[in-house]
């Protein structure tokens, strides 16, 4: 037995003077540490005392001049019902005796039978004992507290007697009505754990409380009284005693259901919204293809006819031609690449390239246009500008095209002028400013600020007489802020635009002389005795690549899929091989794996690229993955597709 931790004030209400000088007594000649007696001789003057100080413990005599039996207690309790009381009491009490201690009181003694041994004991016992049933009363108000706000289910788990005592609002979900949680059966907790989880979850409280962690936690479902699984998240602090093994596990059980639900339905909108994103790239997949497929034919064949002998008439109607194709294969473009920036499917590249080089090749895209109109169309660059810059070109190009084509549409008469200044430049970058200013219809103030949304053109009028999809400056906008600049316009109705963006541009690094030199840019374009094995299984493709090539004098045979190309890959010659992707019996991919794979090392080197009607960046990486040396995209120009094969040639010899 530990001795109190203070010392200890006692008040005996005992009228028996013989009584009080024999407690007394015995209670000196205790080892506790007594800092007072008081004696009182009525429940009256007991209360009196109570009221003026603060007592360690009460021993009571059951029957005083001015109260008997269960009344002295009852009144005593009335003062102060936290101060632990032993009964004193005769033989003939012992009932009244344990009646009391059934209404709160602590322990009783029998005059003239107890000992010191036995009083000290008793002293002892009801002190601490009333103590911790003060703490527990606390500990559970302060529970049943915080469930009613929360509506949680606390619990608490003693290691040592392996009992479980359960408190809160929330226990009613879970218990029969005529179940009070007193009652609640040891295997409650176990019971109620949904059948798929109750291993998972009594494993990891067990494996916690045995390696001796601080606390635990688990999420799982648990049966509800009207037959449904509520979602649970329960959290447990370990106790431990001084030899750090746990002892005591105090838990909470928190319904996470409709947290849990809503998380269900944030992840089935997510998984929907990345299905609808893959049907709707498929979709656009299928459309490329659908459309690019005969484009490739539109104009391919155009191409061709433009190179025959024509008269006037025909040449306007071929130029025609070409103009609307031209157009139609704009608003494509537009459309695919809107898709792919808002699918963040658009990376920006890192490349070396010469600035003026881009700056003129706008120019040259967009000057047949102007001289059509009958509009001059002017460029400059600052001469301090180092003309070597490391970015992506083609991006930087395609803004340029935009904006000249947009300004040279919405022209009339006047001019379109390109100016690219010097804003700033340190070590490794330069920031530059793109200005294209024309003299066109301008905007209305009102309307600058949406010229950027998608779809909106200035006007109706506009969108009538002028055409186009309105996603033009949307696209370049978002090419802008891709690579981190901005675009800005000033425009009046009737006086023309400014439309000016800012981008700070990576310097290239010194180029050293590798001894790898690119292909010539041969202007007779000649593949003379080049054989090409073409794999196409539409026909007017067919027509238009194998015309094409053999008009640069290249020896084509066409293989209608991918089975009949490996079957000539095994009996004739190549140099280089044209692979369609989607092609029936056997695709691009498959036939490009076995060529790979499956035939002879001669064989299995030779380059590949692949000609494919679908423009996505996904669809160019997988043709890479799958081993194929390059990719164009239908329709494709002439010169594109001639300096791709003098550029795989120039590989495969230099491999040799």
């Amino acid at each position: 037995m530990q001795p109190l931790e203070n010392s200890i004030s006692i008040l005996v209400i005992e009228d028996n003077p013989g009584d009080q000088v024999l407690l007394e007594a015995h209670l000196e000649n205790t080892s506790l540490s007594i800092a007072k007696i008081t004696m009182a001789a009525t429940i009256a003057e007991g209360i009196s005392y109570l009221r003026q100080e603060t007592f360690s413990l009460i021993f009571l005599d059951f029957f005083l001049p001015d109260s008997n039996g269960l009344e002295s207690y009852v009144e005593i309790a009335k003062i102060n019902s936290k101060i632990p009381v032993i009964i004193l009491s005769g033989l003939s009490d012992t009932a009244l005796s344990l009646k009391a201690i059934s209404e709160g009181a602590q322990d009783f003694l029998i005059k003239g039978v107890y000992n010191r041994q036995s009083l000290e004991k008793a002293v002892w016992y009801s002190i601490e004992r009333k103590k911790n049933l003060e703490l527990l009363k606390e500990n559970n108000e302060r529970y049943d507290t915080i469930s009613k706000a929360t509506n949680d289910i606390i619990w608490d788990w003693d290691l040592v007697n392996d009992k479980v005592k359960w408190v809160g609002q929330g226990l009613k979900n879970y218990l029969p009505h005529n179940i009070a949680t007193e009652d609640i059966s040891y295997d409650f907790w176990v019971n109620g754990l949904h059948a798929d989880e109750s291993k998972r979850v009594v494993d990891s409280l067990y494996k916690a409380v045995a390696a001796g962690a601080d606390s635990w936690e688990s999420d799982y479902r648990f049966l509800r009284t009207d037959g449904k699984y509520a979602h649970i998240y329960s959290r447990g602090y370990i106790n431990k005693n001084e030899e750090q093994k746990a002892v005591r596990v105090i838990g909470s059980m928190q319904d996470i259901t409709d947290r849990k639900n809503a998380e269900l339905e944030t992840q089935k909108a997510r998984f929907e919204a990345e299905e609808a994103r893959k049907t709707q790239e498929q979709f656009l997949a299928n459309m490329s293809h659908e459309i690019r497929t005969p484009m490739n034919g539109v104009i391919g064949m155009t191409q061709l006819l433009a190179g025959t002998e024509l008269n006037k008439d025909q040449r306007e109607y071929v130029a025609t031609i070409k103009e609307s194709a031209a157009n139609l294969m704009v608003i494509i473009n537009d459309i695919l690449d809107l898709t792919k920036i808002v699918a963040g499917k658009i990376t920006i590249e890192k490349t070396d390239y010469t600035l003026p080089d881009i700056i003129s090749n706008s120019i040259k895209i967009n000057q047949f246009r102007a001289d059509e109109k009958g509009i001059l169309l002017k460029w400059a660059i600052d001469k301090n500008i180092q003309p070597s810059l490391s970015g992506d070109p083609g991006r930087l190009n395609q803004v340029l095209i935009n904006l000249l084509g947009n300004a040279i549409k919405f022209t009339e008469q006047g001019e379109v002028n390109l100016h690219v200044g010097l804003l700033e430049e340190n070590e490794g970058s330069v920031t530059l400013e793109f200005s294209i200013t024309d003299t066109g219809i301008g905007i209305a103030e009102d309307k600058i600020e949406s010229v950027f949304e998608r779809f909106t053109q200035v006007s109706g009028a506009s969108t009538r007489k002028y055409g186009g999809t309105g996603l033009g400056l949307t696209i370049t906008k978002q090419l802008i802020e891709l690579q981190g600049g901005t675009i800005h316009v000033k425009s009046k109705q009737g006086e023309g635009s400014v439309f000016t963006f800012y981008l700070t541009i990576q310097k290239a690094k010194p180029q050293h002389d590798t001894g790898i030199k690119n292909p010539p840019k041969d202007q007779s374009y000649t593949l003379k005795d080049v054989k090409i094995l073409l794999a196409e299984d539409n026909i007017i493709n067919q027509k238009v690549a194998t015309r094409s090539l053999s008009n640069l004098g290249a020896v084509v045979d066409v293989a209608n899929n991918g089975k009949e190309a490996i079957a000539l890959l095994q009996t004739k010659s190549y140099d280089i091989v044209l692979m369609d992707i989607q092609m029936p019996e056997m695709d691009g991919y498959e036939a490009t794996r076995i060529i790979r794979t499956a035939i002879s090392e001669e064989i299995s080197s030779m380059p590949i690229i692949a000609m494919t009607a679908s423009a996505l960046i996904a669809d160019r990486e997988k043709c890479l993955l799958a081993g194929m040396n390059d990719y164009i995209a239908k329709p494709f120009q002439v010169p594109e597709l001639y300096e791709k094969i003098l550029l795989q040639l120039e590989k495969s010899y230099t491999s040799i």
